[in-house]
């Protein structure tokens, strides 16, 4: 019995760094620069009644967002792992994307923005 004691030791200090090791995630994507996002729709971008989500991320947490129409709303965002969050105040509401990739995301309705050149 004393024997094992070391052994379980072991086992429950592998465990625990396992456990600390897989909740460090790295988020998915950098804004260490400011980063347009830009839905492209086959709408002219001069429809306002259908017009393009953009996206604005700036460093330091701020956004820019236009969910389609002449308004631009500004809020925060957070990035979490591959998701981002973004909050308006005026509006009360969230705004989810996934990050595909450091060039694209997707709204929660399906909207795919791309990052602008």
């Amino acid at each position: 019995m004393t024997r094992q004691l070391p052994q379980i030791k072991n086992v429950l200090l592998m465990l625990i760094m396992l456990i600390s090791l897989s909740a460090c995630k790295k988020d998915a994507l950098k804004v260490d620069t400011e980063k347009r996002y830009v839905e492209k729709t086959s709408a002219p971008p001069t429809d306002l009644a259908g017009g393009a989500m953009n996206l604005v991320l700036k460093p330091g947490g701020v956004a820019d967002l236009n969910p389609g129409g002449d308004i631009v709303y500004r809020g925060t965002y957070d990035i979490s792992g591959k998701k981002i969050t973004v909050k308006i105040p005026d509006l009360d509401m969230k705004y989810r994307f996934t990050i595909i990739s450091d060039q694209e995301l997707q709204a929660e309705d399906g909207e795919k923005l791309k990052l602008a050149q």
